[in-house]
């Protein structure tokens, strides 16, 4: 009796098109548009910039620079939005797409190395 209680549910579910929830698309990925694809290696060369002008900022100053006394910095990227933390000795940022689902986002610190990540689910 309970499975057959189930199978109607089921095919009363479907019948109507309900579906399962469904995973939203990531804009950055196997299926990332050109578009997309543009914004994301604008973001890239903003982090590269960024650890650029750091690493500048130690050697003449000695110390690492908040972001809004970084020099020369592009305009923010379409979507993307920076953070930027540092007390003086070490800095560590973030730069996440916020039009993305799966908010991709580039992050790096004083070691220069840029990683690429998404929340775990």
């Amino acid at each position: 009796m309970l499975t057959r209680a189930i199978a109607i549910v089921v095919f009363g579910l479907s019948a109507v098109g309900v579906s399962p929830a469904q995973e939203p698309a990531c804009l950055h990925g196997s299926a990332e548009t050109p578009a997309q694809a543009t914004r994301r290696q604008a973001a890239l060369r903003l982090a590269r910039q960024v650890n650029t002008r750091e690493s500048a900022a130690k050697n003449l100053a000695h110390t690492y620079y908040v972001l809004s006394d970084l020099p020369e910095l592009p305009s923010a990227v379409e979507g993307f939005e920076v953070h930027l933390s540092t007390d003086g000795a070490t800095y560590a940022f973030s730069i996440k797409d916020t039009l993305d689902p799966c908010h991709f986002a580039f992050f790096s610190d004083q070691q220069g190395l840029i990683y690429t990540g998404t929340p775990i689910r």
